[in-house]
């Protein structure tokens, strides 16, 4: 395979005499194409013949992402490389560069995905700086497999649609902080093997999100990112800790890198997991930004990113005496697939953890419900349209077409092959999502201030064990259950205002349960023992 990366214009300026026998040169070898073209295309493929051999020739107008390296890359620690980014303009950018696998499920994958520290030497003993495809000027950068995404978009989507969602809250005095990352489409080589499309990205870190820095044995800003689903991200629990690990309940320890100290992130938890409620919802706004709790929860159900509820995600802290925020990161299982890359075509569920689930009952004006039902009405009209998405979904899509870069991604993954049909799911998901979501998030439904309906439906004991009781305010009711994969296990009408059921055939786990009424619907999370 040939691969070659220069402007069009440039390809197509040719001698009359040689367009029956068009020759392209790359370095000092030239290919003759077998057959007459007029104009060369991204989109097509030519056969081509160079001292004898055959060969398929490509057009890209991709960056590409060269690697040369004398060393096995690993898990860790990096080895030495060679970076060269080039585009149809030439070379963009070229440095010594530590390479490693990143990762841990997608490890599995056989694309890897890969993280870039870059050098000002051949030692890793000085950074190196550089600004890669229009993005933040930096030594660190990631390199996304998207093996695990049909499409390869989803990555590139969610993270560009978070961004037109939500701008950090201190953005006035600190212009350049950025709540998400940037991303760029790179086609990438290692030791001259094509290894397929890739997103190379910016990282989610203190310099990112310009957080103060550590100063006078003082702890500025924070930052902890959420690795494991367990009890502390889940802010479910606050269990011990110890200063000399980096990782606790679920969280790793990222920010300030000088000092090791769980304390305050435990005192965050601690309060979410065990204060009584007239405590909460008089303090949680001071302790937590609400803006931010309210997108992100918005966010995470639009795309339903049912691995991102507690793991694959930041908690962070501008400085002291400032509110918490999250920020998302690994947004690969959204828009209708799971994080191991299957469709999942689960569309009226709803995604939460223990914090959201505290949130979700504060029905005080300009509380929690209040500000979802009304910022959901300002996205609806704004960024979270159909035409908006679908738009960002098709123009990521037409591009990696336009460069026939689907056909190279099986060349060099033989078990990845295209599927045209493949470009209607997510649309077509993201439609009876929506639907869902405007019933979920309407006011009547969300039982915000003036609409206390929801107040008097409940479903308990829970934890259950063989049974449970359903109250509601009026009949009929639709009830139903289901199980953390989105599968109904249980559905039934209720006439009674109070109702017993039995859920004894129920395996022991994690549940939704969803009541109906004509103006109203509850969901929440069931534990069954």
């Amino acid at each position: 395979m040939v691969l070659i990366n220069a402007p069009l214009r440039q390809l197509n300026t040719v001698s009359p005499t040689r367009d029956s026998a068009r020759v392209l040169v790359v370095g000092t070898r030239q290919y003759k194409l077998v057959h007459a073209v007029a104009r060369l295309s991204p989109a097509a493929t030519y056969q081509a013949t160079s001292r004898g051999v055959a060969y398929a020739v490509y057009i890209t107008q991709v960056p590409v992402l060269a690697f040369s390296t004398r060393h096995q890359i690993v898990d860790t620690p990096s080895v030495a490389a060679r970076l060269v980014l080039s585009d149809s303009t030439g070379v963009l950018a070229q440095s010594a560069t530590g390479i490693e696998f990143r990762g841990n499920y997608s490890q599995t994958f056989p694309k890897k995905s890969y993280e870039l520290s870059l050098w000002a030497d051949t030692l890793g003993a000085t950074d190196q700086d550089l600004a890669l495809l229009g993005m933040r000027n930096d030594n660190k950068w990631n390199l996304q497999a998207m093996y695990n995404d049909q499409l390869r978009l989803r990555l590139k989507v969610a993270n560009a649609l978070w961004q037109d969602i939500d701008q950090i809250y201190y953005k006035a005095q600190e212009p350049d902080a950025k709540n998400g990352i940037d991303m760029a489409y790179a086609e990438v080589f290692i030791n001259d093997r094509y290894q397929g499309i890739y997103a190379l990205t910016e990282r989610i870190d203190k310099k990112q999100l310009k957080l103060k820095k550590y100063a006078n044995n003082t702890i500025m800003g924070e930052l902890y990112k959420g690795t494991t689903a367990d009890v502390a991200d889940e802010f479910a629990s606050a269990p011990p800790f110890d200063n000399k690990s980096l990782n606790w309940g679920g969280f790793e320890y990222k920010e300030p890198s000088e000092r090791t100290d769980w304390t305050n992130l435990h005192a965050l938890v601690d309060f979410v997991a065990t204060s009584p409620d007239s405590v909460f919802y008089a303090q949680y706004q001071s302790r937590f930004n609400l803006a931010n709790a309210v997108d992100y929860f918005l966010f995470l159900n639009l795309m339903r990113a049912t691995d991102n509820t507690s793991k694959n995600i930041y908690v962070a802290k501008y400085k002291p005496n400032e509110p918490y925020y999250y920020a998302p990161w690994d947004l690969d299982g959204v828009l209708g697939n799971d994080w191991m890359g299957a469709n999942v075509d689960v569309t009226d569920d709803l995604l939460t953890n223990h914090f959201y689930d505290r949130l979700l009952n504060d029905y005080a004006a300009a509380g929690f419900r209040e500000a979802l039902v009304k910022r959901w009405a300002s996205l609806r009209a704004t960024v979270i349209t159909e035409a908006h998405i679908k738009a960002q979904i098709e123009a990521n899509s037409a591009y990696l077409l336009r460069n026939n870069v689907y056909e190279r991604e099986h060349l060099a993954w033989p078990a990845y092959t295209y599927e045209a049909a493949q470009l209607d799911y997510p649309t077509s998901w993201l439609t009876a999502r929506l639907m869902y979501l405007d019933g979920l998030f309407a006011p009547a439904t969300m039982g915000t201030a003036g609409a206390p309906e929801l107040e008097t439906m409940h479903v308990f004991p829970n934890p259950a064990s063989g049974s449970v009781s359903v109250v509601f305010k009026a009949g009929p009711c639709q009830f139903s259950i289901q199980d953390i994969r989105g599968r109904q296990v249980l559905q039934t009408t209720l006439i009674e205002t109070y109702s017993t059921l039995d859920i004894s055939m129920l395996a022991k786990g994690l549940y939704l349960t969803k009541i109906q009424s004509p103006t109203a619907t509850v969901i929440k999370k069931l534990v069954v023992e």
